[in-house]
């Protein structure tokens, strides 16, 4: 999978998510609490491929821009947690 995939993945799975909401006439109610298997079924696919589209851009793309961004931050005198100097403890 590339980044353009991943995207493609993503923009789908959202459209298949709000379809049942935007068209409710498209799916009527087929079961015995008046529920549409056909818009229970996208909004579990919906999520699921939105969900992979997601964390294939994150993993791939986000990440490893933070990482470049933090790398460039110099680290100063006052910000940085460093370790007290080392003492000796007399009489041991």
């Amino acid at each position: 999978m590339n980044a353009l995939n991943a995207l493609i993945f993503t923009i789908l799975g959202s459209v298949m998510g709000f379809l049942p909401m935007v068209f409710p006439s498209w799916f009527p109610p087929t079961g015995a609490d008046q529920s549409s298997t056909h818009a229970l079924w996208l909004d579990v696919m919906g999520l699921v491929q939105a969900g992979m589209g997601l964390s294939f851009l994150v993993r791939v793309q986000l990440i490893p821009f933070a990482s470049r961004i933090f790398s460039t931050i110099p680290a100063s005198e006052t910000g940085s947690l460093a370790l007290p100097e080392a003492r000796g403890i007399p009489g041991r």
